[in-house]
């Protein structure tokens, strides 16, 4: 498969800001159906697989979810708005609201998979009972098997992405595209898949390209069918076998001053639950311009994000800069994950 680029799109190319919860959550069910990625997520599927259970969902999940999104090169763009950006509540909302012609021609692609059936008719009808239950069960689906793990997956999207904004600022697009070789090879004006089951040619036409890391996403990278939707290009991020392993202590306070300065430490401790410059300068025992100096490095490492809200900014940690700060994902400082 092959990307084609105007000058336009490349000026419009751009990464996401954080992981996406119904990418994940869609790839997640994904991940459950199929039997690759054994050492990372074998474990995740145990646990995934006996909460369920518990919860009685088991059933609902492979009569609906497995029906809609099955383990295979074809499922529904509708699954992932680009609204699943504000959060899941907010891409939910957008999936029920899907015009009933889309509806049709999407759902309507999946006949002859595993587990169609009259629910996937009423769903490509556009009747509010099958809707309703979609909503239902994707809800319920994400709080068992994405969101008691979403601190830890997000760890590494951010670490994705802060390798690649670097590269972004160093090396301009060319060089950010050239850094998902070998999976994608660039050749400007022409992005092509090392891998994948299609052969379609995607000529972008101005629209640009939103390029989203994935945590659950194993295999190829993955786009979106429709020619007149936003195109993204959705990629799997570097996996470690032990993103399940119970936290480690909290490092020695003196070894984070070590490696980061003591002002500087004392401003990445300060941001773990986040606090505007005044707040930050007032934590770290410095003045404000040096607090946003310090914050300004962490923030290019990746290790802080900055937001404005009306006249002022909040300084905010990354998971990657709390797991740095405490010794452990945000996951594990603020509940006991399942």
């Amino acid at each position: 498969m092959r990307i084609h680029f105007t000058a336009r799109d490349l000026a419009l190319t751009h990464l996401a800001d954080d992981a996406d919860p119904l990418w994940e959550l869609v790839n997640s069910v994904q991940a459950l159906q199929g039997r690759y990625g054994r050492v990372v997520l074998g474990q995740w599927r145990r646990q995934v697989a006996a909460d369920l259970r518990r919860a009685d969902l088991t059933a609902r999940v492979r009569a609906r979810l497995f029906a809609i999104a099955p383990h295979a090169s074809y499922y529904p763009d509708l699954l992932t708005p680009p609204e699943g950006a504000l959060g899941l509540d907010a891409g939910v909302e957008t999936i029920l609201g899907t015009p009933r012609r889309r509806l049709g021609t999407e759902i309507g692609r999946l006949a002859g998979h595993a587990g169609a059936g009259a629910w996937l008719a009423d769903l490509a009808a556009g009747r509010a009972g099958a809707l309703a239950e979609l909503g239902d069960v994707l809800r319920a689906y994400h709080r068992w098997a994405v969101a008691p793990y979403w601190d830890r997956l997000r760890v590494h999207v951010h670490r994705d992405l802060a390798m690649r904004r670097r590269i972004l600022r160093e090396h301009g697009i060319d060089g950010l595209l050239d850094s998902f070789a070998p999976m994608l090879r660039w050749r400007r004006p022409v992005l092509e898949f090392g891998r994948h089951p299609s052969n379609r040619e995607i000529h972008l036409d101005g629209r640009g390209l939103r390029l989203v890391p994935s945590y659950f996403a194993q295999l190829n990278p993955q786009t979106i069918i429709d020619r007149e939707l936003p195109q993204v290009i959705v990629y799997p991020v570097e996996h470690d076998p032990r993103w399940l392993t119970p936290a480690q202590p909290r490092p020695d306070r003196r070894a984070l001053a070590r490696l980061l300065g003591e002002t500087r430490a004392a401003v990445l401790r300060s941001v773990l639950d986040g606090c505007t410059t005044t707040e930050l300068a007032r934590g770290a025992s410095t003045s404000p311009s040096s607090a946003s100096r310090h914050a300004a490095a962490l923030r290019a490492a990746g290790l802080l994000v900055t937001r404005r809200h009306g006249g002022s900014v909040l300084h905010t940690a990354t998971p990657l800069g709390a797991e740095l700060a405490t010794g452990r994902p945000r996951a594990d400082r603020d509940h006991t994950a399942t």
